[in-house]
Parts: C-alpha cells; structure tokens; sequence
C-alpha cells in the first residue's frame, strides 16, 4: 500500500470520510484501528511481534517514569530491549558475515543458510521513536505519563510507520488537542501531496532507470558517465525520500497533525555541518541527541569532539544498512564533518562565505558533489560494487583504456571494431540520455529552491482555491503522460 498507489487512495478515502464523521472523542481510536491495519496489509506476519515489542516498551517507559531510584537502570533496559530486537533483525546476516571475514570460520558463514530471518517492516523507525520516548522519559522523569493507548497510536500512527519522519512524543501529542477540521492544514496537505507525487512519480522514478545500469555494471561505464551516476542517486534519493516526506506529511495534515519537516533545501547547503541541519532532519536531530550527546558531544576534549562526531556519522550509516558500504558512508560523513570543525573552530579557518553569492554558488557546489560522491557508497549494492565505482571515477577512463589498447599487441582488434560499426569496442559505456538527465537536475534545484524561499510563496496562498485546483488537474495530466514504472520508497527497506 504505497501512498502513490491507487490501493492507497481508496484506502485513504475511507478513512478520511470516517475519520471525520465519527465523533472528535473517538478519532485517535478510529486512528489506532486504521494504523493496524495499514500494517496488517504490509505485513500481518510480524503484526503480534510488532504489538509485543510495543507493550513491553509501554511497561519499560511507565517504569521509568515512577521508579525514582532506579529509573536510570529501566531507561537502560528499554534502549537495550529496541537495539536487540534491532540488531537481531537487521543485523544477524551482516555480524556472521563480519566474523566470517575476521576469523575465516566456516561455521559463520553456513549459518547464514541455516538460519532464515525476515526483516519487520518499519523495525528502524519505531525503534527509534520508542528510544526515544525511553530516553525523554528518564531525562524528564516527572512529566505526565503517556497513557496505553496514546503510546500505541504514537508508534503505530500510520502516515509516519513505514519511513518517518522520526517523531518524538513532543512532536505528536499536541495534536490530539486539536483534531478539529482546519482549512490551511487542508491546503498544506493537498499541496504536500502534490508535491511528493511529482516528486516520486515524475523525478525518483525516472533518475533510478537512468543510473540502475551503470550501479549494476560499474567498470564497463567511463569515469564521466560514474560521477553522473552519483549525481543522479543524488536526484532520486532526494526526490524519493523527500516525496516520501511531503506525502506522509501531506496525509497527517489532511487528519489535523502537524508533522516535523524532514528536508529544507539540503543542497542549498555551503558545508557539511549546515546540509545535515537540513537532510533527513529529524534523523540528524536523533543521533544529536541521543548518541553525540551521549558521548560527550562538544564538552570534552578537542581530539574526543571530533572522535564522537565520526562515532555518531558511522552509527548512523549503520542503522542505514546492514552492509560495510553503509559503514564507509557513514564514517565517510563523520571524517568531513570533524575535518570541517577542526579547520573552523581549532586553525580559524573561514570556510563558509557570507555575502559573495558566486563563492556561495561555489561552494554550495562542492558540498552537493561531496554528497553525491557518498551517494556512491550509500547506492552501491556491495563492497565489490562500491570499491568498483570509486575505482572508475578516479582511474578508469576511456582515453587510459585507448592508450593502453594502441601500446598493446591487440591494438589490431580495436581498429577492427572501428571497421565495424565505427566505434571501438573497447570504449567504456556512456550514461544514455543526458537530456533527460539535464531536466532531471534542473527539477532537483527546482524543488531545493522552493524549500530554500519558503516565504517567497505565501503571496499566493489567498488564491489557494484556484491555485490548488489547477496544480492538482496538471499534476493529474502529467502523471497520466510521463509516469514510469514506480518501484517502493528507497527508505521503506531501512
């Protein structure tokens, strides 16, 4: 039940109708109903594991809360219960494979074909969202306690389960206060929805056809047509993850919730330090909080401050994907993020511009590239895959392979290949339709800079009757025309 699928719509439909027909009084119930149901179609398999792990959470986080002398010790049991149920799920395969590398046992490598686990669905992001209740709860012990049902509808809230945004319970429960019919969330949502369907349907969608072939066969591409490859998962995650985002804030608009932002024009950045201030916002928020904090974040010594921001960068991309490629994006993200520190603050460094525009552009382009060259990591299927890639951007080019090919005794066959078709055989491949590309990546700005002005559009919102009608026929008109085949959000395997 993907929300640009027509299963969806109907499914949506009915909830929305019923949703505000029942009384104000019962809404969060009708919520909790349709929420279990919206995961029983993905997967009724792991429903009761799901309904467990929810109550045992529940129990742990009332403990926390009137325990006063040992509060601390069931805060720490509740973060313990979620990353074992994480780390069995997630990462059984990855650690056996792991020791499987290190020790060059057999027996580690074989039990993965014993041993058969499927992942849960939405095993990241509930783990964290109850980690955090978990925490809050212990750092905040003499707040008013959630009550069963509350905590369950905040886990279980649907438009959020499947990819986030990662909420915290400040962020939901105020809305229950407030589940009155409102037209500006009405609009908001409409425009929300719009927006993430062009966004996966029109941009993700067609960016993924376009670099699929060149992830999947890395060393037959030339080095021009691999660092495009890069920009263009750039394109697609974003316009993925981001179209995700406006979709499930769109659908919690459209029942009265006000959601967290997750993206406020990322590549519009001019350092690594202000793009995760602005990408996937409420996971950056997360691991600032409850890992680089835990760690001592920036009130100890130089040396560990850049040491915990490297250790929260790599956590992160592990709770990505249970793979080494995962690890190296992450550890990736932490080495600039503590390079880019240790220029500014220890040597005094200026490395961000303030007036210049041209400098701002620059440097905006350079970050965006520096995101896209670690979009090769996150993309790449495994380690082979990735050391590939990266190998080709920088070594592998067609002019090396010709050289190599006319200094060699099988010069002859290339030349024969020309004979042929024109063409040598021995050329590596290039990136097929640089045009659609092109328009691609103007969109992807196209979007950046709609986030980047927010108040640019506030003009218009008086006109929101006509504007809205017309947006959604066109929206109709050109899903009809250009859509492609439409896979699953990227972030509903993580």
């Amino acid at each position: 039940m993907l929300f640009n699928s027509v299963t969806f719509a109907i499914f949506f439909a009915v909830v929305y109708t019923l949703y505000w027909l029942i009384p104000k009084k019962n809404r969060p119930d009708f919520l909790i109903l349709s929420s279990a149901f919206f995961y029983i179609w993905f997967s009724w398999i792991f429903f009761f594991h799901f309904l467990l792990i929810i109550l045992l959470n529940y129990l742990l986080y009332v403990q926390i809360k009137t325990s006063t002398k040992h509060s601390k010790k069931w805060m720490i049991t509740a973060v313990l219960l979620n990353c074992i149920n994480l780390g069995f799920f997630k990462y059984f395969y990855f650690f056996s494979r792991a020791l499987a590398d290190l020790t060059g046992y057999p027996f580690f490598q074989e039990i993965q074909g014993v041993v058969h686990i499927i992942l849960p669905l939405a095993i990241s992001f509930y783990s964290f969202q109850m980690i955090a209740a978990a925490v809050d709860a212990g750092r905040n012990p003499e707040g008013e306690i959630i009550s069963f049902k509350g905590y369950f509808l905040f886990v279980l809230f649907f438009p959020v389960l499947i990819a986030g945004p990662i909420m915290r319970t400040g962020d939901f429960f105020p809305n229950l206060k407030n589940l009155e019919p409102d037209r500006d969330k009405i609009y908001n949502g409409c425009y929300l929805m719009i927006s993430g369907l062009i966004k996966k349907v029109l941009i993700a969608d067609p960016s993924a056809g376009l670099i699929s072939p060149i992830f999947s066969n890395p060393e037959v591409y030339d080095s021009t047509s691999l660092i495009l490859a890069g920009i263009g998962y750039s394109i697609q995650v974003f316009c993925d993850f981001s179209g995700l985002t406006d979709m499930a804030r769109g659908v919690g608009a459209l029942l009265g919730f006000y959601l967290p932002e997750n993206f406020k024009a990322p590549f519009f950045s001019l350092s690594g330090r202000e793009l995760w201030q602005r990408w996937h916002i409420t996971l950056s928020i997360w691991l600032r909080d409850y890992i680089y904090f835990s760690l001592g974040g920036s009130k100890v010594a130089v040396w560990r401050t850049h040491l915990n921001l490297i250790l929260t960068m790599t956590i992160g991309g592990f709770w990505h994907g249970a793979d080494y490629t995962f690890i190296a994006w992450g550890f990736y993200w932490g080495v600039l993020l503590a390079g880019e520190r240790y220029l500014e603050t220890t040597l005094g460094w200026k490395l961000t511009p303030e007036k210049n525009i041209f400098l701002k552009a620059i440097k905006a382009a350079i970050v965006f590239l520096l995101f896209s060259f670690s979009a090769v990591l996150f993309r790449a299927d495994n380690a082979k895959t990735m050391l590939q890639h990266v190998y080709g951007i920088f070594w592998n080019s067609p002019g090396k392979i010709e050289s190599e090919i006319a200094s060699s005794s099988l010069a002859w066959i290339g030349e024969g290949g020309r004979l042929v078709n024109g063409n040598s055989f021995f050329l590596l491949k290039q990136l097929e339709n640089i045009e659609k590309f092109l328009y691609l990546f103007l969109a992807l700005i196209l979007f950046n800079w709609v986030q980047y002005v927010p108040d640019f559009w506030k003009r218009f919102r008086k006109y929101d009757p006509w504007l809205l009608s017309f947006l959604g026929v066109l929206t109709l008109f050109m899903l009809a025309l250009f859509s492609e085949d439409s896979g699953a959000f990227i972030y509903y395997k993580f």
